[in-house]
This record gives structure tokens, C-alpha cells and sequence, in this order.
């Protein structure tokens, strides 16, 4: 089975993530707060494999403290030597590269080791949230933001080597359906 595991700030679309390629609702969701308060695994058997999805509490919910604690029960829970990849999932509708995403993407590489993103996938939710002319640009722009940064963060190691850039980067929107007249399923692309 083909483990992913799912990080990300609070709100991101993690759990929405689950329940769309998936294809039900399994992952407790909610617009108005947090839900996922542990580290919660869903398995789904596909004809060209079987695919195990991650899912863990959202960071930048309150302090550092709580992230933290976070993280310790996502080492105390997670064999990351069994990772199939890491999927890091942003908002694309984001103006700005918010400092709590800075601190989610240093937390992360600090507490989890920098081979979380050895291969690495970038998912960008909302992505219906912007107008199709504008989507492209602004995507390149997001994931520009990102790489640079985790480039600078895994820098400061030195022992170990540098982030270069996700092995892929994904747009999706969890409630918009038919958004793109090119988009494939998440399912397939996990699978191959």
C-alpha cells in the first residue's frame, strides 16, 4: 500500500482532501473549526492499487506549544520510513505567504527531519476560488513562494541535502466539481 501523509496548517483542506478522492464523506470537516485532533489513517483499494491517506492535525491553530505537541504525536504515530511521499497542502486563494505558514513549513522540517520532503507533492486547494485567467500565474506564484522557502530552511542543515522543488504540484478544489475542463482524478494520480 501507498502511504501519504498529509500535512499542513489548520483550514487548509486537508480532511476535505480526504473525502474528495476518496469519493465519500469519511473525514470529519468543518468551516468553523478545527476537527482533526489526531492522527487519523484511511485506506482505499483502487483496481491499480491500494492507497493509504494520513491525515493529522492542522498547525498554526494557536501557538508553537501546540504545534509541537502535534508534531510529537504525528513521530509517536507515524513509521515515516513507510511514506510513500509527503503531501503538503496550501491554500491557493492566499494573497500573501502568511507567516504562519513559514513557521509551519520550519516546524515541520525542524521536527519531522528534512527527507519528509524528499518526495514531496504540493496540493493547492480552493483553486476554483480563482478566476481560470488568473489561475495559472498565481499558482507558479504560490509555489514559487514555497519552494524558495523550504530551499532557505533546509539550507540551515547542512548535513543533510537541500529541498530542491516537489516532485508535483497539485491544483484542487474540494467542493467545486467539473472546475477544470483538464482536471483528472486525485485517485488516479496517487495510484501511478
Amino acid at each position: 500500500m501507498r502511504k501519504f501523509l498529509l500535512l499542513g496548517r489548520t483550514g487548509v483542506g486537508k480532511s476535505s482532501f480526504i473525502n474528495g478522492t476518496f469519493g465519500n464523506y469519511i473525514a470529519k470537516t468543518s468551516e468553523f473549526e478545527a476537527c482533526t485532533k489526531f492522527v487519523e489513517h484511511y485506506a482505499y483499494n483502487t483496481p491499480l492499487g491500494n492507497v493509504g491517506l494520513i491525515d493529522t492535525p492542522g498547525l498554526a491553530e494557536d501557538d508553537e506549544a501546540c504545534d509541537k505537541k502535534y508534531l510529537a504525536l504525528i513521530k509517536e504515530k507515524i513509521d515515516l520510513n513507510q511514506i510513500y511521499a509527503t503531501i503538503y497542502v496550501s491554500k491557493l486563494n492566499e494573497t500573501r505567504f502568511s507567516p504562519d505558514e513559514k513557521r509551519t513549513l520550519r516546524l515541520l522540517t525542524k521536527q519531522l527531519g528534512v527527507s519528509i520532503w524528499n518526495k514531496s507533492i504540493l496540493v493547492l486547494t480552493f483553486a476554483a476560488s480563482i478566476s481560470e485567467e488568473k489561475r495559472e500565474e498565481i499558482a507558479l506564484r504560490r509555489i514559487e513562494h514555497i519552494q524558495e522557502y523550504l530551499q532557505t530552511v533546509t539550507a540551515e542543515n547542512k548535513t543533510t541535502p537541500l529541498f530542491k522543488n516537489f516532485d508535483q504540484c497539485w491544483l484542487v478544489d474540494n467542493i467545486v466539481n467539473n472546475w477544470a475542463s483538464n482536471a483528472v482524478s486525485v485517485i488516479s494520480l496517487l495510484t501511478t
